[in-house]
């Protein structure tokens, strides 16, 4: 007797064995079926435990969206490891951060990464064995040191037993920023990423016939989650290195056959810049999904005249849980602004200081309950203890979101803003305490205090107010060049003031409401959160 699979990889081989030559992935100008996709990664899982790998050990794969990336994670998970998706843009610091904090034994990289990975490994408390996939110019003095990925991958007989996995095992680490601190790492197990996974698969419709365009970064959970999804319910994934050019994009949709386009705010924004959108192009459109921030009502209206027979899905989320709720497509005219109610198998709810459900209309912090709720932070058991706490008996934990939402009629959940200060741009979330320390360890700045400005296109952008030190002589480009050179391209502020001091509250805390305040008149702007 067959079982349905609980583990993320195992979802993998089902689908190969269902559709052994169907094209799983497009990517790189490569088509690669489920067989190839599913024996590359055992190969991979069987040499990287032949190396050393233990299971539950954490593999970090620095890479960009690649044929290697989705071939790296699925074979970290067969060799009953844990992946870590580093952002590709990743710093230096940023990527030494992961490493450590995860403490990751081996990396996972192309050889274009090699001057970030090397500034890394020069730290001697770094010690990491490196797994370099394609090969160095010619022309250049460096010779990568480590294992070659061409080498792993021509192991097809390499006779190693593979560690038995559960569904309680973690499956991967993914890193988030918090509204202090650097990331942090979210903990998710093979169940809570497939119960994620079906429940969303279940309220979009998906089946095999599905073609997948995925721009997203697989650092971002909301890129990762369309290869799993995909590969459970025997789609093809059209994996691209995040949104380049539109008339690629729309080419590749056309090309393609395109049937579901998971988007940020951003992309929808640019489309609709078009002077003329070729809605022609999106003739095999079934679906569009929007998270990551909240998608304007206004986007979802011109959306609506342009593709009617398309089915759009306004969704919620955040990374602890993967995936909160959906404004159901047949309300989504009636109430744009709502993202919709709870999805299968989760419950969400409104509540208010003293724990009790919030009347329709009111406001309160959203909960949320399922298998789909995390295990925690990594390495942090206190604010793990503060966001995810134990409900009416011990398999029953509970998610306190930290955001803030109205509860209205039908049911229908709108959101109203973050308790925390943290920012969400181009669907990433930043953390003002990371920005601020960058910014603060400038020689001849004072303080600096950093909040989430409303922009059109990104949701949300970073602004700064920064003190100087007498005769500091900084200005904003020198300000933002030197953030430039130590924070992701999403971190860097966009808008900078100069103040004498900053605002504080009675217990002498930043405040920051004041701050946002100031920023909003300063741009002529509202909506700040």
């Amino acid at each position: 007797m067959k079982f349905d699979p609980v583990l993320v990889h195992a979802w993998l081989s089902r689908t190969a064995q269902r559709f052994p030559d169907k094209t799983a992935l497009v990517c790189d100008g490569r088509r690669l079926s489920y067989t190839e996709i599913d024996q590359a990664s055992t190969r991979l899982a069987r040499s990287i435990v032949n190396k050393g790998l233990e299971k539950g050990d954490r593999v970090v794969v620095f890479m960009e969206n690649s044929v290697e990336a989705v071939i790296g994670i699925y074979g970290i998970l067969k060799a009953g490891g844990v992946f870590v998706v580093a952002e590709a843009v990743s710093t230096a610091s940023s990527l030494k951060h992961v490493l450590r904090d995860s403490g990751a034994r081996f990396v996972m990289t192309h050889i274009d990464k090699a001057e970030v990975v090397e500034s890394v490994l020069s730290d001697r408390s770094v010690d990491i064995l490196v797994v370099w996939a394609g090969r160095p110019d010619p022309a250049s003095a460096f010779s990568p040191v480590g294992l070659e990925w061409e080498v792993l991958l021509r192991e097809p007989n390499l006779e190693v037993a593979l560690p038995r996995v559960i569904d309680i095992d973690l499956a991967a680490l993914i890193y988030t920023s918090g509204s202090t601190g650097p990331p942090k790492g979210i903990m998710c197990t093979h169940h809570n990423m497939v119960a994620a996974a079906r429940s969303i698969i279940q309220y979009i419709g998906n089946d095999e016939n599905d073609v997948i365009l995925d721009v997203l970064p697989l650092a971002f959970d909301y890129g990762l989650y369309q290869v799993l999804m995909g590969f459970m319910f025997g789609g093809t994934i059209v994996l691209e290195r995040e949104m380049g050019f539109l008339e690629p994009m729309l080419r590749t949709i056309e090309k393609e056959g395109v049937t579901g386009f998971p988007v940020v705010p951003v992309i929808s924004a640019v489309l609709l810049k078009m002077k003329r959108m070729p809605v022609e192009r999106f003739s095999s459109l079934r679906y569009v999904t929007s998270t990551g921030a909240l998608w304007p009502a206004a986007h979802i209206r011109q959306f609506r005249k342009l593709l009617p027979n398309v089915t759009f899905f306004s969704m919620y989320g955040l990374t602890e849980c993967k995936r909160v709720g959906f404004l159901p497509p047949e309300l989504i005219d009636s109430y744009p602004e709502s993202v919709g109610r709870a999805m299968p198998n989760c419950d969400a709810l409104v509540i208010d200081e003293k724990g009790n459900p919030v009347r329709p209309g009111e406001t309160g912090e959203l909960v949320v309950r399922g298998s789909n709720v995390m295990q925690g932070y990594w390495n942090d058991r206190e604010t793990t203890e503060q966001f995810f706490r134990a409900g009416r008996y011990p398999a029953d934990r509970v998610l306190h979101t930290g955001d803030w939402f109205r509860l209205g009629e039908e049911g229908l959940l709108y959101f109203v803003g973050r308790r925390d200060d943290l920012i969400k741009s181009f669907g990433r979330r930043v953390g003002p305490r990371e920005v601020e320390d960058i910014i603060v360890s400038m020689p001849g700045i004072a303080e600096a205090a950093v909040v989430g400005v409303a922009d059109e296109i990104n949701g949300q952008v970073p602004g700064a107010f920064v003190v100087t030190k007498e005769g500091s002589g900084l200005d904003e480009s020198g300000i933002k060049i030197f953030c430039g050179k130590h924070l992701e391209p999403y971190k860097v502020p966009q808008y900078l003031w100069f103040v004498d001091s900053l605002p504080r509250t009675p217990n002498g805390k930043v405040d920051k409401k004041s701050l946002k305040d100031q920023a909003s008149a300063s741009l002529g702007k509202s909506g700040l959160s």
